[in-house]
C-alpha cells in the first residue's frame, strides 16, 4: 500500500525491509527530495567552543560565541539560541554537566560514546523532563520513536541528569538508546565530520545502498536547528527507490557486508556488492613497482579512455560491472587509503610532481567506487586543480592550464550538484576563486 509523504516521495511496501521510499515524480540531479531539521544534535569535543552548540554556527571575529555561565560547557552564538537550548533540555544537563563530564564512567568511553551519551541525555532531558512523568509530545520524537531498533543492543551510558532520578529514568533511557545506533547520522561540513544528529524522517524514510541515488547534506542556519536535505545525485525516474548510503562506498566489499550485519541486522544485496563481493582481493604491489604503475596506467584507461595526459569527464556509470579482473588488488582495503595519504602528503609539502602522478588514478579509482555525482569525487577534483595550479604556479612542468580546467569541469559538475552545504566558505568558493584566477567566467 503507498502512502505519501511529500510531493517528491512515497512510502511503499518492500519485501524484506520494513518500507522503501519511492520517487512521487521524476527528480531532477541535484533537486532536494526532503528536508528534515535536527530532532537533537551534540558536537564533537573538538567542535566545541567553535560552533554553536545550538545552530553549529561558526564562531568568528564579528560573531564571537558566549559560554554558558553554569556549566562553561556549552557555548551560543546568541541569546536566542541559548534560550531554546535552555528550555528545551539545558535547564536540566546544566547543573550536573561538570560532576557527569569528569566521572569514572564518561571518562572511559570512546569520543564516538561520549557524543552519543550526551545525546541520549539531551533527547532525554527534552522528552521527560520531569523523569517517570508522560513524555512531551512532538511529531519528530514520535517518529523516532517508531524507528527499529538496532540489532546490537548494547548498554545505555549513564544520564547527565540529577543523580536521584537515574534509577527510575534508565529503562526509559535504553529505550531511546537502542534507537541509535542504526537510525543516527554523522552530521559534517565539507565532509568534515563534526557532530551527531537525529533526523528522524530520514531514518524512516531511506534504506541504504552501497551504489545510492541520493545523499545527505547539511545546512546550517543562524539560531536554527541544523537541517539535512537529501539531493538527487542523478535523475530519479518516478517509481524508482531512492537510497541513501550508511556507509562509505569506498569500504571494501567484506567490511561493507560485516558492518552493515552488525549495525543495521541486513547483508546488502545491492548491484555494487553483488558484482564485487570479493572476500579478500589479493594485496596490490608495491608503490613503485612497474606491475603497480602499469595497473595505474589499467585503471587510468579504463575510466578516462587514455593512459595519460588531460582527462575529461567519463561519460560512463557503474564502471565497477565491466572492471578487468587484473584491476582486482585495487580494491584491496590497503590501497585506498595509502594512495590517499600519499597524494595528501605530497600536494600539501608542495611536492607536486608526486602529487600529480598519483592523484589521477586515485581520481579513476574513485570513479570506480563511487555512484555518479558523489561529492568525494568532486572534492578531489578539486583538490587536484589546486594542485595543479599550485604546480603551474611554481613552474613545475608536468602541470598545465588544460589540467587544471579538466580537473576543474570534474569539481563544477559534482560540487554544483550538491549545492550550498555546511559553513559558508568552502568548496563553491574555492572552485569561484580558481576559475577567476584562470579568467573563466564565474
Amino acid at each position: 500500500m503507498e502512502q505519501s509523504v511529500s510531493r517528491e516521495v512515497c512510502l511503499e511496501h518492500h519485501p524484506t525491509a520494513r518500507n522503501k521510499a519511492v520517487a512521487a515524480r521524476s527528480l531532477n540531479a541535484g533537486s532536494v527530495i526532503i528536508t528534515v531539521p535536527a530532532l537533537s544534535s551534540v558536537l564533537y569535543q573538538s567542535a566545541k567552543g567553535q560552533r554553536c552548540d545550538a545552530c553549529h554556527r561558526l564562531s568568528s571575529s564579528t560573531d564571537r560565541l558566549r559560554k554558558c555561565t553554569g556549566c562553561a560547557g556549552y557555548w551560543y552564538c546568541g541569546t536566542e539560541c541559548q534560550t531554546k537550548q535552555w528550555k528545551a533540555h539545558h535547564r536540566i544537563i546544566c547543573k550536573e554537566l561538570n560532576r557527569y563530564l569528569t566521572s569514572p564512567e564518561y571518562q572511559s568511553m570512546s569520543e564516538h560514546d561520549r557524543v552519543d551519551a550526551l545525546l541520549v541525555s539531551q533527547l532525554f532531558a527534552q522528552f521527560f523532563p520531569n523523569g517517570q512523568e508522560e513524555r512531551v509530545q512532538d511529531d519528530q520524537f514520535s517518529t523516532f520513536m517508531d524507528l527499529m531498533k538496532s540489532p546490537a543492543r548494547r548498554q545505555c551510558p549513564p544520564l547527565c541528569i540529577k543523580r536521584g532520578t537515574l534509577s527510575a529514568s534508565q529503562a526509559k533511557a535504553q529505550d531511546l538508546y537502542d534507537r541509535f545506533g542504526n537510525n543516527n547520522f554523522i552530521l559534517h561540513s565539507h565532509l568534515n565530520s563534526y557532530a551527531h544528529g537525529i533526523f528522524p524522517q530520514a531514518s524512516r524514510l531511506f534504506n541504504h545502498s552501497c551504489m545510492p541515488n541520493a545523499v545527505a547534506k547539511y545546512i546550517i542556519t543562524p539560531s536554527e536547528p541544523v537541517r539535512m536535505d537529501v539531493i538527487a545525485l542523478r535523475n530519479i525516474v518516478e517509481g524508482e527507490e531512492i537510497t541513501l548510503p550508511y556507509l562509505d562506498p569506498a569500504l571494501p566489499s567484506n567490511v561493507r557486508q560485516e558492518a552493515l550485519r552488525s549495525n543495521y541486522g541486513f547483508a546488502c544485496k545491492c548491484d555494487l556488492c553483488s558484482v564485487t563481493n570479493v572476500a579478500s582481493p589479493i594485496v596490490p604491489p608495491p608503490r613503485g613497482s612497474e606491475e603497480l604503475e602499469n595497473m595505474e596506467i589499467a585503471l587510468h584507461i579504463f575510466i578516462f579512455g587514455t593512459p595519460g595526459g588531460t582527462i575529461h569527464i567519463p561519460r560512463g556509470t557503474n564502471y565497477y560491472r565491466t572492471m578487468p579482473d587484473t584491476l582486482t588488488p585495487l580494491l584491496h582495503e590497503s590501497y585506498l587509503p595509502a594512495i590517499s595519504e600519499i597524494f595528501s602528503r605530497a600536494s600539501h609539502e608542495g611536492q607536486y610532481e608526486e602529487a600529480l602522478h598519483v592523484g589521477p588514478p586515485l581520481l579513476a579509482l574513485y570513479f570506480l567506487k563511487y555512484p555518479l555525482n558523489y561529492p568525494q569525487i568532486g572534492m578531489h577534483a578539486l583538490e587536484l586543480a589546486k594542485t595543479a595550479w599550485n604546480a603551474i604556479v611554481m613552474n613545475v612542468p608536468t602541470s598545465s592550464r588544460d589540467d587544471v580546467q579538466a580537473y576543474l569541469a570534474i569539481a563544477s559538475q559534482v560540487l554544483n550538484n550538491l549545492g550550498p552545504e555546511g559553513d559558508g566558505d568552502g568548496p563553491l568558493e574555492e572552485l569561484r576563486l580558481l576559475k577567476q584566477a584562470l579568467g573563466e567566467n564565474v
